[in-house]
């Protein structure tokens, strides 16, 4: 057993990051769980060992860099070492910028950028003295492809993306064996949307496409297993539309803007809310968000593409227009 990887996972209380610690835990890893919530942590962990593995527990915001060291600490006590570092801790909070308070904005910045810098830090002060381990930082599709009504998330994970190159040149002319990973899913079937801020006006929903979190799982794992791709698509649509937002911008970016104005809020209205940007969700830790109803889900898609065709043609008759002037 002391042969086993040692794994941290933040985020570990629900969707992506509880899905990759039960992936984990079935091919014999040793985990160290860090979030928020004790309880969901502690729901998780057992269902860990249920794999025949250790679990620990590890209770922290990783935006408080001391208390994530503290985390780190833990789990080289009680495993000796760290092998894999996966930062999949994230809040989110929807609205127009302007319309955000200021304070919500900072948090996701405070979460999503400096948790994962907290967090390669504390696993490069363990990892750096025996020359290997892996980190994965979950990026996002709307790190290469900015979405509206979600600007400092978006923002976020470009600074992820951006975050993951710099350290990985930086390992690199170092002459280092440890590896960065940077993962970019697509929108997964998770309680994020349920749990972010929103000051929209409307409830919040998942833009279809949704993808199941395993498609996401599968990503990290063989990162883990095959560390030398610096970042990953998780899936192939991701890829094609990174690479076609390269070419032509402004059409893919009124496309989306279009996209997620038809198809992000539900009809019914909804109080602002900070969700669960300051304390954890009481609500018990789950892997998905129940974005998966057939019905449903082939409806919102439609639609989304619809109105998404409807965009680019618009724009690119404008650019044809335009050229032609």
């Amino acid at each position: 057993m002391t042969h086993s990887p040692v794994a941290v996972i933040t985020g570990a209380s629900s969707g992506l990051g509880r899905a990759t610690a039960i992936a984990l835990a079935k091919r014999g890893a040793r985990l160290v769980l860090v979030g928020r919530r004790d309880a969901s942590l502690q729901e998780v962990a057992s269902l860990c060992r249920t794999h025949h593995t250790e679990a620990a527990v590890a209770v922290a915001d990783t935006a408080d860099a001391e208390a994530l060291e503290r985390a780190a600490e833990s789990a080289e006590r009680g495993f000796g070492r760290i092998d894999y570092w996966i930062n999949a801790a994230g809040v989110s909070s929807y609205g127009r910028f302007w319309e955000l308070p200021p304070e919500e904005f900072a948090r996701v910045i405070d979460v999503d950028v400096h948790g994962y810098a907290n967090g390669a830090r504390s696993a490069l002060a363990r990892m750096l003295p025996r020359d290997r381990g892996v980190i994965v930082n979950v990026a996002s599709i709307l790190g290469e492809v900015p979405q509206p009504f979600s600007s400092p998330y978006s923002m976020s994970k470009a600074a992820v993306i951006a975050f993951g190159r710099s350290l990985a040149a930086e390992l690199a002319l170092s002459g280092s064996h440890v590896r960065v990973v940077t993962v970019k899913p697509p929108a997964l079937d998770t309680p994020i949307f349920q749990h972010s801020g929103n000051h929209t006006g409307r409830a919040v929903r998942a833009l279809p496409p949704v993808y199941p979190v395993h498609a996401a799982v599968r990503t990290i794992l063989s990162a883990l297993h095959n560390p030398r791709r610096r970042e990953r698509d998780v899936t192939v649509a991701g890829g094609m539309l990174v690479r076609r937002h390269q070419r032509h911008p402004r059409s893919v970016e009124a496309a989306i803007a279009a996209q997620t104005a038809a198809g992000q809020f539900e009809r019914t209205t909804e109080r602002p809310h900070s969700g669960n940007l300051f304390e954890p969700s009481p609500a018990p830790g789950s892997i998905t968000g129940g974005w998966h109803g057939r019905r449903a889900q082939t409806r919102r898609t439609l639609v989304g593409l619809a109105t998404a065709a409807g965009a680019v043609a618009l724009v690119a008759r404008a650019m044809r227009r335009s050229s032609s002037a």
